[in-house]
């Protein structure tokens, strides 16, 4: 994957991506159960490559990083975003916009009652978009990656 970085702005970093290249294949050993384990389970020896799963439409993908705060704590800084230009928001979806020509940012679409929210109590609540408002959608957040420490 191609690791050339675009800032789009303060809290917001785009990574591109690159699907020219061979495809890694790591092994997948089924589901782990966050209860009691399952005698019963079978061993699961398959095979899964992430792009596949993951970037299945790269035409229409891109990778992005959180910088800021606002949509703490489901989303924190660094936590790296797949996000699918090619998806219609619908209510209660993620998504990467600008309003107004300004910053790019993240935020909860409302669309019930055309808002976006952000997630963190400590931040302004939420951004009423009115008829008059330019409003540019770059994408609906896919999938999350968080990495739990910096051993990679």
């Amino acid at each position: 994957m191609n690791r050339e970085i675009k800032i789009i702005d303060k809290e917001l970093n785009v990574f591109a991506v690159d699907t020219d290249k061979a495809k890694y294949y790591i092994p997948n050993f089924g589901y782990v159960n966050a209860g009691f384990p399952s005698p019963a389970e079978d061993f699961v020896d398959d095979k899964i490559s992430l792009d596949e799963r993951y970037l299945t439409h790269p035409e229409s993908t891109f990778l992005i990083i959180v910088g800021g705060e606002s949509m703490y704590p489901v989303y924190q800084k660094n936590d790296i975003l797949v996000i699918r230009t090619d998806l219609i928001p619908l209510h209660n979806d993620d998504i990467i916009v600008s309003v107004n020509n300004d910053d790019y940012t993240l935020k909860r679409f409302d669309k019930v009652n055309n808002k976006l929210i952000a997630l963190n109590e400590n931040y302004k609540n939420c951004v009423q978009i009115n008829e008059s408002d330019e409003v540019v959608i770059l994408g609906v957040v896919g999938v999350l990656v968080r990495e739990k420490s910096n051993r990679i």
